[in-house]
């Protein structure tokens, strides 16, 4: 594992040659929020964040404290590492600003009084003077650095109200004089000033060029939602033609979560394999972590947290300090390694790796999939529907623990679900993946849930999702086709393979058969089970692989059933070249009953491969 997070570290800091305006992809991966880790005791920290809101900075009118800058910048330069700034404003705006004439906005929001006791009043001519100023005065600094030390600013964050949430403000205005809401004209054009005053400053228009990460702009209105960010998009894909960054949050902080689909659909074309304008994800992971879903299995939970991120395009995942010190104790960290190697895997001819993770969810909003004749009335709320979903796959494994959180929210899963839930509002319904997409899979394939029984502290990672033969139905083969790119031309070419395999029976037996450039697939390995009720890695380097989807269905790989057994796969994984030494694994042993409040460890993913 040493050698391989050494291979990670390498490339992950790679000097960067010039200037850019957008981030390079080997910057993409795990970040710590702004905890100052150390990336030799913990090597999968790929970045940092610096936060410099405006009333630590300029406490006084025109006098600058640039040292949490200053600092971070030198232990990027120093750890070679990434790092990106933010300026919050907003509730953090200097109080010797409201003395200047700006109006103090008190709103009725009681959860974050203490935090926020008040807010400036944003379309005040005086705020908007100062915090223009503010600005500026930053740039300035910035550009003063060494070229060496700027380089590793990857880029900044824009924050145009209230935290990174980027409404004005918690709550509503008690003087309905200073009422803003995300919605209205004067929030956006108040937005969009500052959108091209930070591009005039910072991005590609300036001399900087350093890149700009978004929140609440989108292609179209948020599906459920009244916000619409159709103007911001247009704004955005406009002026920063070089590309830019989005926030979402929540992408990363668990799988099955109420708008994932929504989230990924939108701008997944733009950040995996893009043709034409080349986007950037940042989202985080909060404390929701330490809370009753999560903690029903640390590691598994990560783990799909992980998949279910790159699935979506995610380039940067920002991690708490209390989850990185405890990652590697719990068992955790494999999917910090694991989204490392593949996050900055976006273009499929210059990739050097590909995976898919096998799965589908049961998404209640597909009135296509599930037909309301049937299944009933789409509606979020309709917990009856979701469980008639789950019924007809009851005997696959599907289930819902938590019966009452199916009709929650994401904010309140994520807070408040006790349970594994198999059915979901606007959920990912296909398989997770990076450029290697299953052909016909429920036509070829049976969708699988909790592979081995009951999902508990102690399951494998591998066992939450899963696809199989059934050969009583004919399925007895899964075909896989790497993006268009990925190979680029008809020479045999050096790959490794990944099969992540359950052992459900004795003597059951399947092959892995691939394109060699014949007219039929050629057998790679063959495999026969002992039964032995674990997951197993198959690992085999192809050294005369073609990959030009020449095989059965234009495949490039296919596993086969070679007998009247149901075989069981989670994940397979494509490596162009020699394979890693050491290859990347979750750990292999369960070590200790969980109970993250008692200061417990956790158990792993995965049993170790059988002995060949």
């Amino acid at each position: 594992m040493k050698a391989i997070r050494t291979l990670l570290l390498a490339l992950s800091f790679a000097s960067l040659a010039t200037l850019m305006a957008a981030p390079p992809p080997s910057s993409f991966g795990v970040w710590d929020r702004g905890e100052a880790m150390n990336p030799k005791e913990y090597p999968f920290v790929r970045g940092t964040a610096c936060d410099a809101p405006w009333d630590s900075v300029e406490k006084k009118p025109g006098v600058y404290d640039w040292s949490a800058m200053d600092q971070a910048v030198e232990r990027a330069y120093r750890d070679k590492i990434s790092l990106y700034f933010g300026f919050e404003a907003g509730p953090s705006t200097p109080t010797w600003v409201y003395d200047k004439g700006v109006p103090k906005v008190v709103t009725n929001d009681k959860r974050h009084k203490d935090k926020f006791p008040f807010y400036p009043y944003y379309l005040s001519p005086e705020y908007k003077t100062y915090y223009h100023r503010f600005l500026t005065e930053v740039a300035k600094h910035i550009a003063s650095y060494p070229k060496e030390k700027r380089e590793r600013i990857a880029f900044i964050q824009v924050k145009t109200g209230c935290t990174g949430d980027e409404c004005p403000y918690k709550g509503d205005a008690l003087n309905s004089k200073y009422s803003l809401s995300p919605t209205d004209k004067a929030w956006k054009q108040f937005r969009l000033e500052t959108f091209a005053l930070y591009s005039k400053l910072f991005g590609q228009e300036s001399e900087l060029k350093i890149s700009l990460l978004l929140n609440g702009v989108a292609p179209d209105a948020e599906e459920g939602s009244k916000k619409d960010h159709v103007e911001e998009w247009n704004w955005a894909t406009t002026r920063l033609t070089d590309g830019f960054g989005i926030k979402n949050g929540a992408l990363s902080r668990g799988h099955h979560l109420s708008g994932e689909r929504s989230a990924t659909s939108d701008f997944l074309p733009y950040l995996v394999a893009p043709k034409g304008l080349t986007l950037f994800r940042r989202s985080e992971m909060d404390q929701s972590w330490t809370r009753p879903f999560f903690q029903l299995n640390v590691p598994l939970n990560f783990y799909w947290g992980a998949i279910n991120a790159l699935n979506s395009g995610q380039s940067v995942w920002d991690i708490t300090k209390v989850a990185i010190k405890v990652s590697k104790e719990q068992g955790f960290d494999y999917s910090f390694y694991f989204f490392n190697k593949y996050a900055g895997q976006i273009h499929p001819a210059t990739a050097t790796d590909a995976f898919c993770a096998l799965h589908k969810g049961l998404d209640a909003a597909d009135i296509v999939a599930f037909p309301e004749a049937k299944f009933g009335k789409a509606s979020q709320g309709n917990a009856e529907r979701m469980e008639k979903i789950r019924a007809a796959y009851a005997k696959h494994g599907a289930a819902n623990d938590d019966k009452k959180a199916l009709s929650y929210g994401q904010v309140q899963q994520r807070g408040d679900q006790a349970g594994f839930n198999d059915v979901g509002w606007d959920i990912w319904p296909h398989n997770y993946s990076r450029l290697l997409d299953q052909i016909d899979p429920d036509a070829t394939s049976i969708p699988l849930w909790r592979v081995g029984g009951s999902l508990t502290a102690k399951s494998s990672i591998y066992s939450r999702f899963a696809r199989g033969f059934e050969h009583s139905s004919g399925k007895n083969a899964m075909y896989f086709k790497l993006q268009d790119g990925f190979s680029q031309d008809a020479k045999p070419k050096v790959i490794s393979v990944t099969v992540v395999w359950y052992d459900g029976q004795a003597g059951s037996t399947w092959k892995l058969d691939y394109d060699a450039g014949a007219s039929t697939m050629k057998t790679a390995l063959t495999v026969t089970g002992t039964g032995d009720k674990q997951w197993h890695h198959e690992a085999i380097t192809l050294r005369d692989a073609v990959f030009r989807h020449g095989g059965t269905k234009g495949a490039d790989l296919a596993l086969v059933n070679t007998d009247n057994k149901d075989d069981i796969f989670s994940l397979i994984e494509v490596h162009r070249g020699e394979p890693e030494v050491p290859a990347l694994r979750p750990p292999a042993e369960v070590r200790v009953v969980p109970g993250y409040d008692k200061g417990t460890k956790y158990g792993p993913g995965g049993k170790s491969d059988k002995k060949k």
